[in-house]
């Protein structure tokens, strides 16, 4: 009957440690929703709300870690539940951090609400979107035990990167016209910043549930290993001359697909205006999402760091590659080319999609 007893205990511990770790991240959630919901509505009081509830956050973090030492001294655990303890010790640590940087973006808010708006606020919630998303699923993974899911939150995090470029390069602009701009654009921009190192925690959250279900660390998978990085590509880039269907979806695909640590990115030599929204359509029946919100011309890229391109396009797209650098011509027909129905154009967007998966897979293998 004692032994019986203490399982049971031992269980009701675990299990309480599993909700508060959820109760704690579902206040998270709500702190990072209102947050932008106050600067979308320019509501200050709610910002003010905000900061104060970050209080809870605070008085949660202290019970996990108080019940995780307590189950350490008392219970002894080995093997996955002493992974489930050390990982819980670790999100704990990523949610309150993404609940301080909720009431920073609250703290913004306050301050820009005192001027006129700068401009409209469409790309800080899109961005706000795709990063509460990535905790809610590294949340969902740790519940399901799902690593695979875990792996998918990661693979987003450029998504985020993108965004943070693309509006740091947009308010850039907007101080560099008007000196009267630097106050509303810094704000913003450090908004954007936070909203980008939340997704940063998202993806710490994310890697942990990898090492609580597999036993495998994969935050820094080089450190480990000082001569694997010279036979694998540092940096992937794949080009067309548009930049707005196959390479696009290459990039996303790539980092799902691909080590994390392989830097990954697309271009065109003469880019759209916009990403073809047949890509966005195709991607998330995958669920991958683009990851660059405008196509990007080649002369932004970089190409000294550049160890393969992949091109999609004709042969003169190699005359701009260095000697050393890797070139794979991938024959994959443009799905832009195909003319008919929407049904038409959506089966020759999957049939790309899937190719291109196929060709990372293989040189994943390699």
């Amino acid at each position: 009957m004692t032994r019986l007893h203490t399982a049971r205990e031992y269980e009701g511990e675990l299990r309480k440690l599993r909700e508060l770790l959820l109760l704690m991240g579902a206040k998270v959630e709500e702190i990072v929703e209102n947050s932008m919901k106050a600067l979308v509505e320019r509501d200050s009081d709610l910002a003010r709300r905000m900061m104060d509830y970050d209080r809870q956050i605070n008085r949660l973090e202290m019970e996990v870690d108080d019940l995780c030492l307590r189950i350490l001294a008392r219970r002894q655990p080995v093997a996955s539940d002493l992974r489930f303890i050390t990982t819980a010790l670790k999100l704990v640590t990523d949610l309150e951090r993404i609940g301080d940087l909720g009431v920073n973006i609250c703290e913004r808010v306050v301050e820009l609400n005192t001027e006129a708006p700068l401009r409209p606020y469409a790309d800080i919630p899109k961005m706000a979107e795709t990063v509460l998303g990535m905790v809610r699923e590294a949340l969902d993974a740790f519940v399901a035990d799902d690593p695979d899911r875990a792996q998918q939150v990661i693979g987003r995090d450029r998504v985020v990167d993108a965004y943070y470029t693309q509006l740091f390069r947009e308010l850039l602009t907007y101080m560099m016209e008007n000196p009267r701009n630097i106050f509303r654009a810094t704000r913003i921009q450090s908004i954007a910043k936070y909203l980008e190192r939340i997704g940063d925690h998202a993806t710490n959250l994310a890697e942990m549930v990898v090492f609580m279900v597999r036993g495998k660390d994969i935050r820094h998978p080089w450190s480990l290993d000082e001569a694997r990085p010279a036979t694998r590509p540092r940096t992937v880039l794949f080009l067309c001359v548009d930049n707005a269907a196959r390479s696009q979806m290459a990039e996303a695909l790539a980092r799902t697909v691909l080590v994390p640590s392989t830097q990954i990115v697309s271009a065109g030599t003469q880019p759209a205006s916009d990403v073809d929204p047949m890509v966005a359509r195709v991607l998330r029946e995958v669920n991958v999402e683009v990851v660059s919100p405008k196509p990007k011309p080649l002369e932004s890229i970089p190409l000294d760091g550049v160890d393969i391109v992949v091109t999609f396009g004709p042969d003169e797209l190699f005359a701009s590659m260095r000697p050393e650098q890797r070139v794979e011509r991938w024959d994959i027909v443009d799905p832009q080319t195909v003319n008919g129905s929407e049904a038409t154009r959506l089966t020759a967007f999957r049939a790309a999609r899937d190719a291109i998966r196929a060709r990372l897979e293989e040189m994943a293998s390699r």
